[in-house]
């Protein structure tokens, strides 16, 4: 006699029925919203070419330098956590974050006709890890 009145409130209640996403949960949420949305101004910026810098500058090299070094730290830190959704988004994010540091870095030695595409490619790869790993953190456990 309780499961109609359980299963009619689960079917309306928008989150699993364990209870509702705990603080992290949330605050990854909104991280790796942060990501799509930088990821879709690197992309626009690449498409419709409204850049202007140069990356052999120092302090280019320095950002993407630090892009690489907190992707592998990310990388390295996802084994301590106990679930596995948990670690599969910090392999994600670590892996994401150093790779398009790594397409980042490279345009200091591209020609300037491919800054770009470089750009729109670290752009994608960042929208493509915000919804990956969004999509992850809002799966039922």
């Amino acid at each position: 006699m309780l499961r109609a009145p359980v299963a009619a409130a689960t079917a309306r209640y928008p989150f699993p029925v364990g209870g509702m996403p705990n603080s992290n949960q949330l605050f990854r949420l909104i991280n790796e919203m942060v990501f799509m949305l930088v990821g879709a101004l690197l992309l626009w910026v690449g498409v419709f070419g409204r850049y202007l810098f140069d990356p052999r500058q120092p302090a280019w090299l320095v950002v993407t330098a630090l892009l690489i070094l907190c992707g592998a730290h990310t990388w390295r830190r996802a084994p301590r956590f106990a679930a596995s959704k948990e670690r599969l988004a910090m392999r994600i994010g670590g892996g994401s974050l150093a790779v398009a540091g790594f397409v980042l870095l490279s345009l200091a030695w591209a020609p300037f006709r491919l800054a770009g595409p470089l750009l729109a490619a670290a752009g994608g790869i960042f929208v493509l890890r915000g919804l990956v790993t969004a999509a992850i953190m809002a799966r039922p456990s």
